[in-house]
């Protein structure tokens, strides 16, 4: 009978020493793999927090995660209560989310944008995103969009339907009589086809409402204006208004206002761009034809034809072309058009 301590090591097989070198080898490469991946992130790390004083995105990518993982344990990250309050405050002052999510990986090791869509619902997250693209500031980096303009500057804006004009862009109040006790912003409800003014460039999103403001502004030119804006000449009027394209039109041609809104004509005259008393005293250098010349669309498509020894308005740039050089300038009325330069010479007003 056999001994039961005894053991047949006959029936285990014999692993040639190559393979368990080589497996050695194997293992040795991923340890060092791993080490010198977990030193890179460290390295990666350190560099980030050095730079924090001084980097904005860095500062950024910290407060987010402060919002995503208050406890500051990286493992709990899941079990904490997010902040989306500070998450969305965060945004409105993120100029380079591409840098900020960069940051945030060399910092936490973890993916920005994987995080904030676990811990914010699909609608808190599109509002992130929402927010981070309507800062003007923003900067467009590789492969990401630039920023989402609501309106150019200078652009002409018509009340589409009944839009309420504000005079700070929150839509919060209604004008409803529960709410009399709340902050009232609210100026005046616009009429279908009214002529608001000219966007100003200025914009804002309120992510509360989910509503994307645009400022609109005008100047009084009291010499054509109606009896009670006869007072008020040269005197500023702004407000905020919805951008959504349901509410209001936006225009970049006064010709393209008039074929859809003919009523809005009359009012162009009083309603002023902001700089009109401004380009009303001579500009430096101003555009004069010297023949008949046709004026042309941003499309160089003729639109009109000027005749000679007219004073067009403020030169603005040239562009060369194979069909010859031509001259942008700014109209009285603050419209870009454009010119063949043979036609035309600069007077300088010095």
């Amino acid at each position: 009978m056999n001994n039961p301590t005894d053991t047949n090591y006959s029936s285990i097989p014999i692993i040639p020493a190559k393979i368990v070198n080589g497996i050695l080898v194997i293992g040795g490469v991923f340890v060092t793999y791993k080490l010198a991946q977990r030193l890179l992130l460290e390295y990666k790390k350190s560099t980030t927090q050095s730079q924090v004083d001084d980097s904005p995105s860095a500062r950024q990518a910290i407060g987010l995660r402060s919002a995503i993982n208050p406890s500051g344990i990286s493992w709990f990250k899941s079990f904490d209560t997010t902040s989306v309050s500070v998450v969305l405050e965060t945004a409105k002052s993120i100029t380079n989310l591409d840098q900020v999510a960069k940051d945030y990986s060399n910092l936490f090791g973890d993916n920005l944008l994987d995080d904030l869509q676990s811990e914010l619902s699909a609608s808190e997250y599109q509002t992130f995103l929402s927010i981070v693209a309507s800062n003007p500031k923003k900067q467009a980096g590789q492969g990401s969009a630039p920023a989402v303009e609501y309106a150019k500057a200078s652009s002409l804006v018509v009340a589409k339907k009944e839009v309420t004009l504000r005079t700070t862009p929150d839509a919060s109040n209604h004008g409803a009589i529960y709410e009399q006790f709340s902050d009232k912003n609210i100026i005046r409800l616009a009429k279908p086809g009214e002529f608001l003014g000219y966007a100003t460039g200025r914009q804002q999103y309120d992510q509360k409402n989910n509503v994307k403001f645009i400022e609109v502004a005008f100047v009084v030119n009291a010499v054509k204006a109606p009896s009670a804006y006869k007072d008020k000449n040269k005197l500023r009027i702004s407000f905020w208004v919805s951008s959504s394209s349901e509410y209001v039109d936006i225009f970049p041609f006064y010709k393209n206002m008039y074929d859809a809104y003919p009523a809005t004509t009359p009012f162009t005259g009083w309603m002023k761009p902001q700089d009109f008393f401004t380009l009303k005293g001579l500009p430096s250098s101003i555009l004069l034809t010297l023949y008949n010349a046709p004026i042309l669309n941003e499309q160089l498509m003729a639109i009109n034809l000027a005749n000679a020894n007219t004073l067009l308005g403020e030169p603005i740039m040239s562009l060369q072309t194979t069909k010859g050089e031509f001259t942008q300038f700014r109209t009285v009325d603050n419209t870009l058009r454009w010119v063949e330069k043979k036609y035309t010479t600069i007077l300088t007003n010095s």
